[in-house]
């Protein structure tokens, strides 16, 4: 078998990528290997496997790939147009690498970015309850700030009334 970017030399360096459905192999030569940062010392490898296989995914659709046409992932390689092609991210790290596009593509899709599906009736109470403490929370910063130490008491005690109900409510379910 002839490596696949010289097509003169035989191949003795096999790779094959699984993402999902797709399946990309490819076969190179020794020299061809080399210039991917592959060679047959184990110790001498000087690449991440996702940069090797990044870049076997451009020779293999004829892309030259350059930073600026399209950003990618420190830690798996995705990159922008892979996510704009596929809907996917490869990794958690994508999700901090690509978080305006996300948001973008997920606003385009849905309207919103926040989601609002249905949420049951009996955890509806609490979630409003805990609504409640976060503005009572914010309220009683506020009055600390501005030292009225009465309101700022009776505000820390409806926090703490309303924290014990929930939990008392929860223990209880």
């Amino acid at each position: 078998m002839l490596c696949e970017l010289c097509n003169q030399n035989e191949a003795i360096f096999h790779v094959k990528q699984i993402i999902g459905k797709d399946e990309l192999e490819m076969h190179l030569c020794e020299s061809c290997a080399r210039l991917k940062g592959i060679s047959k010392n184990e110790n001498s490898v000087d690449f991440s496997i996702s940069q090797l296989l990044t870049g076997l995914v451009d020779i293999k659709t004829g892309a030259t790939k350059t930073q600026s046409d399209s950003p990618e992932c420190s830690q798996c390689g995705f990159t922008l147009a892979r996510f704009r092609k596929t809907g996917r991210l490869g990794c958690a790290e994508c999700y901090s690498t690509f978080s305006r596009q996300v948001r973008n593509y997920i606003h385009k899709m849905y309207g919103q970015v926040q989601h609002k599906g249905k949420f049951p009736d009996k955890l509806a109470v609490y979630k409003n309850l805990l609504f409640d403490v976060e503005s009572l929370k914010d309220e009683l910063k506020k009055a600390i700030a501005v030292e009225d130490y009465e309101h700022a008491a009776m505000l820390r005690d409806r926090i703490r009334e309303i924290t014990e109900r929930v939990d008392t409510d929860a223990e209880q379910s």
